[in-house]
């Protein structure tokens, strides 16, 4: 089961006056957005190195949960993956993790979301609606392994 957790921001430029997650209250939410009538969230709890904490991906309709990586509470060590690619005015970051035969990578640039690949093809591809915490937390650095991007996959 997992507790939707609504967040008041107190931001004026804000375009919401609320916004929902599926991280918990006591959950460090280092990536979340509205998809279409999805939720994805990225939520960290004790993360302070790749072998620390957990980090778990969350999605579903706002009251009901589709989708748990990993199922249980893990070290993100050998589960998650992060890529920093900037250069010039490039600055484009990827989560990414593998569940069976599935790539799955949260994007964030110009626009954010995530596309989902299945032997090397693209299934899906969400983009984000505005929001908070549309952009990949730069604390997400610290506690989840940074690796180079990847041909076929970033």
């Amino acid at each position: 089961m997992c507790a939707l957790v609504t967040v008041f921001s107190l931001n004026p430029s804000s375009t919401s006056a609320t916004e929902t997650t599926k991280c918990y209250p006591h959950e460090e939410v280092y990536f979340s957005c509205l998809a279409g009538k999805k939720v994805l969230s990225i939520c960290a709890s004790g993360n302070s190195s790749p072998e620390s904490g957990y980090v778990q991906y969350r999605v579903g309709q706002k009251n009901r949960l589709e989708l748990e990586y990993p199922d249980k509470p893990y070290p993100p060590k050998d589960k998650f993956t992060i890529s920093d690619i900037t250069g010039g005015n490039l600055n484009i970051r990827h989560l990414k993790f593998t569940n069976g035969k599935f790539n799955y990578v949260i994007y964030q640039g110009d626009v954010s979301g995530i596309y989902v690949k299945k032997n090397g093809k693209t299934i899906s591809n969400l983009t984000c609606q505005d929001g908070k915490y549309q952009t990949i937390s730069p604390r997400a650095l610290r506690g989840i392994k940074t690796v180079a991007p990847i041909d076929g996959i970033d």
